[in-house]
């Protein structure tokens, strides 16, 4: 598996031969041509590596909170003129406000405005990140590019891409003695250009005023794929049995992800957590990540050809969707996110309908609770809850893959997956670059996690009392001795908090730093909590780490009688089980990570955690037995 985005042009290795790209035919399939003239098609895990290794940027978590602060404050003072929302007339007198606005000279300003790649922490002074979001074709190709564009394609005569391409922009280049772009490239900066401006210069003011209008009452954003995707969560309407004593434990929430230029589900997470801040991360990592080494965990066969990070991110307005996490994994990505406006249902249109046709589609099978309150009245679910977790996990990927291969009138009658593929590929030849794809998937995991800014200390780090020290952090904490108070950034998945990841800013990477004591079993956030709550309701007020572990101790020894005498109550089955889905989760993603490590690309994938989950008979006839009813029956999704 190739952890990066390749170009046709670039060099690869194959087995020790050194190629190059001369055409991408798929998103998994490349014809390469090889040092001695010999072509072939070749699969992304025929590949040793990555060609280019993209160059350094300064990491989001090398700034402190006042950094960050300070960079959203200058980004939020020169948004208008970021933006090309300025006239050029007007822009001396829009510097010298944000001058005296910001306390600075104007020449402060057009310094800092040098150093502007789309990421808010490249204003802060002496900072020249670079990387993700800058063009490649360098200042004066790209400055002929736009000259050619704005004069050849963005008029009345309405000249297609291709033929701009072949008659202008071929003889630009040679005329200049430079070496051209690709179509492909010529593709990007159009389908990037604001859309408003492109219909004014091609079909003339009244046509882009109506565009306008159309575009403020219903979905303003997804013009491209992953321009916009929507996430939201919904309690899945059926309940679930744990898959040791098949006892029913509530229901599960589903966060999901779609594209809303494609309507193609991009990832989800179904689970027993409820929502929060870390899931919404989970579920952005699956979305981000490829599909196909998460599928054999699960076991579960279909076409999922959908990677990349979004370029907005649309949320509601709920807590988990309003915090520093997601937003700053977003903006280090030059990325966004946008939560809905208040009273403007369009702008989550695509999610809710999702959500609305799968609540009708699960209404027959076991554990079904109903969509509504005169529904749930009649239904005695948990009398007829029968599928695990997993099962029904396997149930609804097979309604994604049938939603992902049923027509949509709203895509011109493609299916969302054939728009998918529409939009990088046509009659075979590539006219989109492929989505990209991070180059290190573990410490973008981590990225998704919540932090909290801490000091070292003489024992290491400490996180709601609990300890953590390694040899790794020793060392840092020398190197920083000198540095009093000073805090850095740590992070931790809520369903294993037996170690940390403290973010190292000299070595630009994570330490994985475990229980300063070693003997103490792992737990998860809410096992902690559950465990502070006991000791509170005893009267304990104050309490050691010690004391922590010695109830967490206790906790699961009582939970063990309870279990051996066959009186666990629902909400401890629960548990139990979360636990256990917890782990399952992790061992997915850490095989998506295994299959993605560059440094085992080239040799086969030793699988990593636990085989996959096999499901169970009934799993088995609910993914196999035909659930489309009416041709149309998506058709209530198209926006």
């Amino acid at each position: 598996m190739k952890p990066a985005s390749f170009s046709v042009g670039e060099e690869v290795a194959i087995g020790g031969r050194l190629g190059r790209f001369v055409r991408i035919l798929d998103f998994d399939r490349y014809l390469v041509r090889f040092e001695n003239g010999d072509t072939g098609v070749v699969a992304s895990e025929d590949l040793d590596g990555a060609p280019v290794i993209g160059a350094a940027k300064r990491h989001f978590d090398d700034c402190s909170p006042a950094e960050i602060e300070e960079a959203y404050r200058w980004r939020d003072a020169l948004q208008p003129l970021l933006d090309g929302a300025v006239d050029r007339g007007e822009r001396d007198a829009f510097i010298a406000n944000a001058a005296e606005k910001l306390g600075v000279s104007r020449a402060t300003i057009y310094r800092r405005l040098d150093q502007w790649n789309g990421d808010p922490v490249s204003l802060l002074p002496g900072k020249r990140p670079g990387g993700r979001g800058k063009s490649r074709l360098g200042d004066v190709r790209e400055a002929l590019l736009a000259h050619i564009l704005d004069k050849e394609y963005f008029n009345r005569k309405q000249r297609n891409v291709k033929e701009v391409y072949n008659d202008f922009v071929l003889p630009a280049f040679a005329d200049a003695g430079l070496s051209p772009p690709g179509m492909v490239t010529v593709y990007r900066y159009v389908a990037n250009a604001d859309p408003i401006h492109a219909i004014e210069k091609r079909m003339g003011k009244r046509a882009a005023r109506d565009a306008k209008a159309t575009l403020m009452g219903k979905f303003p954003f997804g013009t491209a794929p992953l321009s916009c995707v929507q996430i939201d969560y919904w309690p899945y309407d059926v309940e679930v049995v744990d898959d040791v004593y098949r006892l029913p434990i509530g229901r599960p929430w589903l966060a999901m992800i779609i594209c809303t230029h494609t309507c193609m589900p991009t990832g989800y997470v179904l689970t027993l957590d409820p929502p929060s801040a870390s899931v919404a991360g989970a579920a952005l990592f699956h979305s981000i990540t490829r599909k196909e080494a998460w599928l054999r965990e699960i076991g579960f066969e279909m076409t999922w050809p959908v990677w990349g990070t979004p370029q907005i991110l649309m949320a509601d307005n709920a807590k988990e969707f309003r915090g520093t996490m997601l937003r700053r994994f977003l903006s280090q990505e030059d990325r966004e996110l946008i939560n809905r406006p208040v009273k403007r249902p369009q702008f989550g249109a695509h999610i809710e309908r999702f959500f609305g046709t799968l609540a009708r589609k699960v209404k027959s099978i076991p554990g079904a609770t109903g969509a509504n309150l005169r529904e749930r009245k009649t239904r005695d679910s948990a009398k007829s809850a029968g599928l695990t977790l997993h099962d029904l996990e396997i149930h609804l990927l097979s309604l994604l893959k049938e939603y992902m291969n049923t027509p949509h009138s709203s895509l011109g009658g493609l299916t969302p997956l054939q728009k998918w593929r529409s939009c990088f590929f046509e009659d075979g030849v590539q006219v989109r670059e492929l989505p990209e794809e991070p180059n290190n998937l573990e410490q973008m995991r981590i990225e998704l996690l919540p932090f909290k800014a801490l000091t070292l200390q003489a024992y290491g780090v400490v996180w709601d009392l609990i300890k953590y020290d390694s040899d790794e952090l020793v060392a840092m904490r020398h190197r920083y001795a000198g540095a009093k108070g000073k805090t850095f950034t740590v992070r931790r998945d809520p369903r294993d908090i037996s170690k940390v990841y403290v973010w190292d800013p000299d070595n630009k990477r994570y330490l994985t730093v475990p229980y300063r004591h070693a003997e103490v079993p792992p737990m998860s956030l809410w096992e902690l909590r559950a465990v502070r709550a006991e000791l509170k309701a005893k009267g304990r007020r104050a309490y050691t780490e010690l004391e922590i572990f010695d109830a967490y101790r206790e906790r699961q020894e009582r939970h063990a009688r309870l279990e051996e005498a066959g009186k666990l109550t629902r909400k401890t089955q629960r548990e139990n089980q979360r636990k256990r889905s917890q782990g399952a989760a992790i061992a997915r993603e850490k095989a998506v990570m295994a299959t993605a490590d560059e440094a085992t690309a080239a040799a086969p994938i030793a699988r990593r955690g636990p085989a996959p989950h096999e499901p169970s008979a009934k799993a088995v006839a609910l993914a196999t037995f035909p659930v489309v009813e009416p041709d149309d029956d998506y058709d209530d999704l198209d926006i």
